[in-house]
């Protein structure tokens, strides 16, 4: 029930700002850039650099999954949920399922939304636990159109940050939970 909860908050939020009616100019970015560790000579850890293989392969597989997961248009939701689950352990992705049907399917076609989330910046929470990783993402999620949408509406981002557990599957890091904060 908890693990829906999350779910569901990650999305409503994309759905405030449908209700709103707010547009924006979509983004689009690269990959982020790969970055060596670096330990100063005092033994100090140089802040925004990130760890081994594993930790690099886990952020980019959380900042890769969750634009997918929390984007989404309501003239193409099967396209959009396919994409997402895709990306996730086969647990969450049933859990995921179940609350973008019950939630996000209904309230996107009815106000023909379509959102866009987008990464500014993420890092492990930790260390990498044998297959298991946690990583904190920031994002923003923007509503591209909606049917209520004005052309004067001002740009209203809804900056976002969450935890993302992720899994190490037959060598792929899978999502097995988003949890807002």
């Amino acid at each position: 029930m908890a693990v829906a909860r999350r779910i569901l908050v990650a999305v409503l939020v994309g759905l405030l700002l449908v209700s709103a009616g707010l547009t924006v100019r979509v983004i689009t970015h690269d990959e982020p850039a790969v970055v060596n560790p670096k330990v100063l000579a005092d033994g100090r850890y140089r802040v925004g650099t990130v760890g081994d293989d594993d930790a690099i392969a886990a952020v980019k597989a959380a900042t890769k999954a969750l634009p997918v997961a929390l984007s989404y248009d309501y003239r193409s939701l099967d396209k959009s949920l396919k994409a997402a689950t895709a990306l996730m352990t086969t647990s969450f992705a049933t859990k995921f399922q179940t609350t973008f049907d019950k939630t996000t399917r209904k309230l996107a076609t009815e106000k023909q939304a379509i959102t866009s989330a987008l990464v500014r910046a993420a890092g492990l929470v930790g260390a990498v636990d044998g297959s298991k990783a946690t990583v904190l993402v920031y994002l923003d999620q923007v509503l591209v159109s909606s049917k209520t949408k004005k052309a004067g509406d001002p740009l209203k981002v809804s900056q976002n940050r969450v935890h993302v557990s992720l899994r190490e599957v037959d060598g792929k890091w899978r999502v097995s939970d988003i949890e807002p904060f």
